[in-house]
């Protein structure tokens, strides 16, 4: 549910900077999250059931949003071939593979639910990947038994110096694009998150995003 209530609000923060609220659209993408993200947990437990949920979240969020129903479909293939693969080839793999495909993935699917803006890619894209790669500093044990290079066990304790890097990168690139309230908030958001290594907190960030500027308007 966190990861459900979590897209909703990212797609609906997006939708706030461009003004093109639809919150159809918003329903779509988080069960879309929401099937991509079962779908990923049935292969960790070898489960059919939440095979066939995750198909169904993907349906339910076709039927929604209708007009772009081919997107949950493309979004669950995606997580399919991430999760799971055909004949080896696999996008769960090491040396930040992973971590861009998830980023770019859901960074391009939030645009186009809200508005195609470069910055609204970039934003959410490099947003995403700082969550992914504070993921896997979480999940770095397993990881390595299922010999996943990923970018923490690749950089060890710099993770986070690169990951603040990135951060500022990515501030750097909406500084006269994000309204300024919004801005500062992303900014504290994101640096407490990396201190803390926690990436529920950086997912979390956009409910107050998109309260704050609904408030505003």
């Amino acid at each position: 549910m966190f990861v459900s209530i979590s897209a909703f609000f990212r797609v609906l923060f997006a939708q706030c900077l461009s003004n093109t609220i639809d919150l159809k659209a918003c329903i779509t993408f988080s069960l879309t999250a929401l099937s991509v993200y079962v779908l990923d947990r049935s292969f960790d437990f070898n489960s059919y059931k939440e095979i066939a949920i995750a198909i169904a979240f993907a349906l339910a969020a076709s039927l929604i949003y209708p007009c772009c129903s081919y997107i949950p479909p493309l979004a669950l293939f995606i997580g399919f071939m991430y999760s799971k693969g055909i004949r080896g080839l696999r996008l769960k793999r090491g040396y930040g593979i992973k971590n861009i495909v998830t980023a770019t993935t859901w960074g391009t699917i939030i645009a186009f639910f809200s508005k195609i803006d470069v910055h609204i890619i970039a934003f959410f894209t490099l947003k995403s990947f700082i969550i992914t790669v504070l993921n896997d500093i979480k999940d770095l044990k397993d990881d390595l038994e299922m010999g996943i290079k990923t970018i923490p066990a690749i950089l060890g304790n710099r993770t986070l110096q690169f990951l603040i890097v990135v951060n500022i990168i990515l501030h750097l690139i909406v500084l006269t694009w994000l309204p300024l309230p919004c801005y500062l908030l992303s900014l504290l958001i994101s640096f407490y998150a990396i201190k803390k290594i926690n990436p529920k907190l950086a997912q979390a960030e956009f409910l107050p995003q998109s309260i704050l500027l609904i408030s505003t308007e």
